[in-house]
């Protein structure tokens, strides 16, 4: 059967038959069809929709990936950050009769109202319920269509007729990048020493540990930049990573492949980590053993890592009931880098929720520094530019669950242009040369992708 026919069939009978049996409380809250497909590749689906807005969304694991288009509900807004607000306002729609029903998005870095044009479409926060998803849970593909429930069957033909616009064929799209033509560094290289001076100047002055300084290099290109296709040339190299793009219109995305998560919640339990400490991947087996066990052993890349471990450990304990810190170091490779890494988890103290954990826990000292307050002064002061959603929270929240990563390793997309951000942690004996040589190890999952065209403008 035509795929269309057959997801139009099984919404017409949730309309004939299930709708009339919810019950009255569900007036107002979001329904969720669900419908077996067969498996389709998510982002390439999903770069040839026509929908102007588009998420997409895959956990590190790969157990959950979702693609939506459109937007069913949004709650966004660029003044001052109220979690509380913010996370009861998600809440109103979702019930449990539908706990996969998400919300999709982010919260800004900075706490204040946001100023800079390159985030203005994002706002401060920006969360939204796709009206169409295609999900893979496991080995499992849904279509999914998202409706608001006013017990009215009218919604049923503007729910078919959007239906109707989705391209559900396989079809020939751009697979191939666009040239890129220059690139800015902001702060550049000289600058970007005077600012690790002044901050190691200050740290005895602002009784700092660490800072994370973050510099921002602009890519311009010859044609713009299709969010789908540099996502998905992102994927292949960038495996236990969460792979994000919030597209707010057709020229303008946020994209990432983040090997970071902030926290995850499932209703009590509450997990997190710390990633802090950087080496290279080496080119041979043995050589990235060595940089593994250099990194290891590294008293500065240690003790940078026991900041954000003793930070989250301090957290937890005014959160949760009970906490758990793995003993064991380990190290987190991935394709380009690798990490300290150490796992936390608790179970969450009753009556506390999603609005008080997101703000204890963001910015960890990974992305900020510590102590917290005055490494976020001395970041406004240093860095020529608004971090925007650039490590930030971004992820999802449902019912009695949610899960957010930190929005490193990512890039904003605007027409031909490309904004890549990357923070390096800064500590006593921090040097501004390995510090830069880090950055760029960083952001190359990235830069190794393009090719730089030999004309320059």
């Amino acid at each position: 059967m035509d795929l269309y026919l057959h997801i139009a069939t099984q919404i017409q009978n949730f309309f004939k038959y299930d709708l009339i049996s919810l019950p009255l409380s569900m007036q107002g809250k979001i329904i969720r069809i669900e419908v077996p497909i067969p498996k389709l590749d998510l982002l390439q689906w999903l770069g040839q929709q026509k929908s102007d807005v588009k998420t997409y969304w895959s956990d590190r694991q790969g157990h959950f990936t979702t693609a939506g288009i459109g937007t069913l509900d949004l709650i966004a807004g660029d003044k001052s950050i109220d979690h509380r607000t913010i996370f009861e306002q998600l809440r109103q729609h979702l019930s449990p009769l539908y706990p996969k029903v998400r919300y999709y998005g982010g919260i800004g870095f900075n706490q204040d109202r946001l100023i800079d044009p390159h985030w203005e479409l994002f706002g401060n926060y920006r969360f939204i319920v796709p009206k169409f998803e295609i999900c893979r849970d496991g080995t499992n593909t849904i279509f999914v269509c998202n409706f608001n429930c006013d017990f009215s069957s009218e919604k049923l033909d503007l729910i078919l007729a959007e239906l109707a616009q989705i391209d559900f064929d396989r079809v020939d799209t751009i697979t191939t990048l666009p040239l890129q033509l220059k690139r800015i560094d902001t702060p550049n290289q000289i600058e970007w020493k005077q600012n690790i001076d002044v901050a190691l100047a200050k740290f005895t002055e602002l009784g700092l540990d660490k800072i994370v300084l973050a510099r921002r290099s602009i890519l311009t290109f010859t044609h713009d930049i299709q969010p789908q296709l540099l996502l998905q040339s992102l994927q292949p190299n960038n495996s236990h990573s969460y792979h994000f793009c919030f597209q707010i219109n057709p020229t303008t995305a946020f994209i990432g492949t983040s090997p970071e998560r902030l926290y995850s919640r499932q209703n009590q339990f509450l997990q997190t980590e710390a990633i802090a400490g950087t080496r290279r991947r080496g080119t041979s087996p043995q050589l990235d053993l060595q940089l593994s066990e250099d990194l290891r052993n590294s008293p500065k890349d240690r003790h940078e890592h026991q900041l954000v471990v003793n930070n989250l450990q301090a957290i937890l304990a005014e959160l949760c009931d009970s906490v758990t810190i793995d003993r064991e170091l380990t190290i987190l490779k991935l394709h380009k880098v690798q990490h300290l890494y150490t796992q936390c988890h608790g179970t969450l103290t009753a009556d506390l929720t999603d609005a008080d954990i997101l703000p204890k826990l963001h910015p960890t000292p990974a992305v900020g520094g510590f102590p917290r307050p005055q490494a976020l002064k001395l970041i406004q002061e240093l860095e020529p530019f608004k971090r925007g959603w650039y490590a930030a929270p971004v992820g999802w929240v449902g019912y009695d669950d949610a899960e957010f990563a930190v929005a490193i390793r990512s890039g904003l997309i605007d027409r031909s242009r490309l904004l890549l951000f990357a923070g390096a942690g800064i500590v006593r004996g921090s040097q501004p040369e390995e510090e830069w040589a880090e950055i760029e190890n960083k952001i190359r999952h990235f830069t190794d992708l393009f090719t730089v065209s030999a004309v320059y403008f």
